[in-house]
């Protein structure tokens, strides 16, 4: 099992949802749709960064890499967030714990890949 952390500033994701090839690098047509429904936007594309960088952080202790699109943070009907990993064969068990202030937003990845 491993574990991946990140934090991030808030204010570095001002005005993401104006730049179209900057949000289809880093996040999946779900992930945009599910934050520009929320204000104020930037929180929430910060906080999906944040658990991104957290997913890599645990998944490159397996040796698996995958950029920032390929990976999916979506909530549940009941708000829990999950994870998905796009174009990826091996199981595997993710915990995700995500927050934010008002200034920073934080995530944890607890992960288990099943070999």
């Amino acid at each position: 099992m491993e574990i991946g952390i990140d934090c991030v500033d808030i204010c570095r994701f001002e005005g993401i949802e104006n730049n179209k090839r900057l949000l289809e690098k880093i996040f999946t047509k779900n992930e945009t749709k599910y934050c520009m429904s929320r204000t104020p936007h930037a929180q929430h594309f910060a906080v999906r960064f944040a658990a991104k960088e957290a997913v890599i952080k645990g998944l490159m202790c397996y040796g698996i890499t995958k950029s920032f699109n390929e990976i999916e943070i979506i909530n549940r009907d009941n708000g829990k967030p999950e994870v998905r990993i796009l174009q990826e064969k091996r199981k595997f068990t993710c915990k995700i714990s995500l927050s934010h202030s008002r200034e920073i937003a934080i995530a944890e990845a607890l992960i288990l890949v099943h070999e």
